[in-house]
């Protein structure tokens, strides 16, 4: 019982021995490190090609975001404001028609830019969206 009590004991002294060493040679080593140099010396597509996006994705909490916008702000800053302050229900659809033709162009922008992340430039990029809600 003795021989373990003592073991435990050397064990936890050498323990707090390597901790303290490792503290003062790692700790001043990693604060030498040039991390602009090293992070030079990365190849970001290969890095990226290493990333499953759609993991990626499911990740977001999209509601989450969303309830960080400032919409008050936002319609402020885009003059939506007076846009249906002033509009009648017809204004009001071409509004709305006006942000989902956005959305659709951001989506196709957004698979661009995926695509081009994922390097998979065999499959051709997204046509360029028509306006699906012009007037005849």
């Amino acid at each position: 019982m003795r021989i373990r009590s003592a073991n435990r004991a050397l064990v936890e002294q050498v323990d707090s021995m390597a901790q303290g060493v490792a503290q003062r040679v790692i700790d001043p080593f990693v604060e030498s490190l040039d991390l602009n140099a090293i992070i030079a010396r990365v190849d970001l597509n290969q890095a990226l090609d290493r990333v499953d996006i759609n993991k990626l994705l499911a990740r977001v909490d999209i509601n989450r975001i969303l309830g960080r916008v400032d919409v008050e702000a936002l319609v402020k800053n885009t003059d939506l404001g007076a846009l249906f302050a002033s509009s009648s229900k017809t204004l009001v659809t071409e509004a709305v028609d006006l942000g989902r033709d956005h959305a659709v162009s951001m989506d196709d922008t957004l698979a661009r830019w995926v695509s081009r992340l994922r390097r998979h430039h065999s499959e051709p990029a997204p046509p360029e969206s028509a306006n699906a809600y012009e007037e005849p």
